[in-house]
Formats: structure tokens, C-alpha cells, sequence
């Protein structure tokens, strides 16, 4: 059985990633579950990752708002905090 992500995820992921790194910080740490949450919040608020890919700037400042708010939220960490 092939457990490897769908490109949908591989690609929302992806996408996830260099929003928090290049919005919030680049050590964010991200886990499976964080990369879950943003995916569902951003589909639930209207969110298209096929409109985000073709470079719709609505979906994609969407994401940087669902982003924003994620990265607010206390207890998210850093790589940089557990150094120590």
C-alpha cells in the first residue's frame, strides 16, 4: 500500500511551509497536525488550493490570513526556542 501524500497535500504543504517561513519565522515548527488544521480551515472558509495553484491572490491571501492567525495562537514554538 502507498501511505506517500496525494499531491494536493504535498503541494498544500508545501505551500503552508513557505507562507509560515517567510511570514512569521523561518525555525516554525510545523507539525502533521498544524499542516492538517491550516488545510481545513482554509477549505472551510471557502479556501481552493486548484485557484490558490493557479495564482488566485484571493485564496492565497486567504491562506496568509488562516496562516497569521495559526502562527498567533500561543504555544507555537520555534526551533530556535528549544536551543535553549
Amino acid at each position: 500500500m502507498d501511505d506517500s501524500p496525494s499531491p494536493p497535500k504535498v503541494f498544500g504543504n508545501h505551500v503552508i511551509k513557505q507562507i509560515v517561513q517567510h511570514m512569521l519565522a523561518e525555525d516554525m515548527l510545523l507539525n502533521f497536525d498544524d499542516y492538517q488544521v491550516i488545510r481545513v480551515v482554509f477549505r472551510t472558509l471557502g479556501g481552493s488550493w486548484s485557484q490558490l495553484a493557479q495564482g488566485d491572490i484571493v485564496h492565497l491571501e486567504l491562506l496568509k490570513k488562516v496562516v497569521t492567525a495559526w502562527g498567533q495562537m500561543p504555544g507555537r514554538e520555534k526551533e530556535s526556542d528549544r536551543l535553549i
